[in-house]
């Protein structure tokens, strides 16, 4: 429903550049709730007034949540910028310790886009509830940071298996 909430898009691209964003719907929902929180605060009943301040330090996350990721093939570094609440948060990842971008299908039929690490944990990029915007990203860090690409729309949800797997360089 809200898959579009904190959706990643590609801020600018050239053949050996890619940098990605926040869209503005995460900062304006953001203060959306903030308003909606500030509201509920003001009714005066306890549980309205506690509802709204936890409504409103949500919204103040969104509102301030900013994510930049950068693929730069001529430095050979993944650079990540994370702030919330004015506090940033920077990392530099060369590109060599980058495995491949994959498209998972999780259950109850949301994709997922993350890019997968030699050592370490994955870095997340994004979710939504169809795949072609993903794949788009996917792509486009792909060809920039020359990473394999791997597409994984296998379903067992039926209770068969059911392999539909595409593996891309």
């Amino acid at each position: 429903m809200l898959d579009w909430l904190g959706s990643v898009r590609i801020r600018k691209r050239t053949p050996k550049r890619v940098e990605l964003e926040l869209t503005r719907g995460t900062s304006l929902t953001g203060w959306a709730i903030v308003a909606i929180g500030v509201r509920l605060a003001m009714i005066g009943a306890t549980w309205t007034w506690i509802g709204g301040g936890l409504l409103t330090a949500g919204g103040l996350l969104l509102a301030t949540l900013e994510r930049t990721l950068i693929f730069d093939r001529d430095d050979g570094l993944l650079r990540i910028e994370q702030r919330a609440f004015g506090i940033q948060k920077r990392l530099s990842v060369p590109l060599f310790h980058l495995r491949s971008v994959v498209v998972v299908m999780r259950r109850g039929g949301l994709y997922v886009a993350y890019v997968e690490r030699r050592a370490g944990g994955t870095i997340h990029l994004d979710e939504a509830r169809k795949p072609s915007p993903l794949l788009a990203l996917a792509e486009a860090i792909s060809e920039v940071a020359e990473l394999r690409m791997i597409y994984d729309a296998t379903t067992t949800m039926t209770g068969r298996d059911t392999d539909a797997t595409a593996d891309t360089d």
